[in-house]
């Protein structure tokens, strides 16, 4: 989840559960991001006590590892081999439901052409990170024009997702919507769809899109991190200094989530500095411009886990 102190939208109720436009999106090329920038971030909540989505405890985590690894097992031994069951590519086609109220939040096709592209530059290595083997493709742009679910989108998601959402498990729902004051956006992990397939998907701020008005959060890392923790990555921070961290070994491990962009920050001394350039941060979007080949593989785990097959 990212989070960050913006100023609140306001929005006047209209009736719920309107039919949405559809625009289907016919091949193009895809435009330059060069105006994208080389990096991206996340900002926890402005009360340290509060807990967001995608952080999770050592014993969470505990749990789905073994789980995970339970099913590779079972993988392995159904495909005979896990070079079968690891893909080298992944291909993700994108729905992308617009929340609007009115003007405000209507995002235009153009800047929403421009997010899959800062999508598949980060994931492909653009900025000098590791290419992950992962490739998005817009193949839907939805609106909705609802007051309600535009600026409360936390509150009204089990109503706008059932509605709104297209494809399985291996499809990336990408909700746009005013998140409020402090929250940029937040995702569902893949390793509960199996049991909440309705709630998948990723629900960001529209201004922190590229081109969006936003400091500093600007450049669609906000879509890139958050869409890792739907492909199974964790936080960079996760468990601190002790225990396994994100399991992912070529991530330094770190203490805490790093903010804007401190350079040679190393809150675990002795194996290597805070990993903030990584998108799987808290660090701006002119600090982040990195994925790993360690966090490539990961994906790469748990996609025939949960996102090819979930019934497994």
């Amino acid at each position: 989840m990212k989070l960050l102190a913006v100023a609140a939208l306001a929005a006047a109720v209209v009736p719920p559960s309107p039919v949405p436009s559809v625009s289907p999106v016919p091949s193009a090329p895809r435009p330059s991001v060069s105006d994208c920038g080389a990096s991206a971030a996340r900002v926890r909540t402005a009360d340290p006590g509060v807990r967001e989505r995608n952080e999770m405890t050592p014993a969470e985590v505990g749990a789905v590892e073994r789980d995970l690894a339970a099913r590779l097992a079972r993988l392995r031994g159904a495909s005979d081999g896990e070079r079968r069951t690891l893909p080298g590519r992944i291909k993700v086609p994108v729905y992308f439901h617009v929340l609007h109220d009115g003007a405000r939040g209507d995002v235009p096709t153009k800047r929403i052409r421009r997010q899959i592209s800062a999508m598949n530059t980060a994931y492909g290595g653009g900025h000098g990170g590791a290419d992950t083997g992962v490739r998005f493709e817009l193949v839907q742009v939805t609106r909705t024009d609802n007051a309600a679910w535009y600026s409360r989108p936390e509150t009204h998601e089990m109503k706008y997702k059932p509605l709104l959402r297209r494809g399985g498990a291996g499809t990336l729902n990408l909700y746009s919507a005013d998140t409020g004051r402090e929250m940029l956006g937040w995702s569902t992990f893949p390793w509960k769809y199996p049991t909440e397939p309705a709630r998948d998907g990723v629900v960001i701020n529209p201004e922190s899109m590229p081109g969006g008005s936003i400091a500093n959060f600007d450049r669609g890392f906000t879509a890139v991190h958050e869409t890792g923790h739907w492909l199974g990555l964790y936080h960079t921070f996760q468990d601190g200094c002790g225990g396994e961290g994100d399991r992912v070994a070529d991530t330094p491990p770190q203490r805490e989530p790093s903010h804007e962009c401190p350079t040679g920050k190393d809150t675990c001394p002795g194996d290597g500095p805070d990993p903030v350039h990584n998108f799987m941060n808290y660090t701006w979007d002119t600090c982040m411009r990195e994925f790993t080949r360690g966090q490539g593989a990961r994906i790469r785990q748990v996609w025939p886990a949960y996102r090819a097959d979930p019934a497994r």
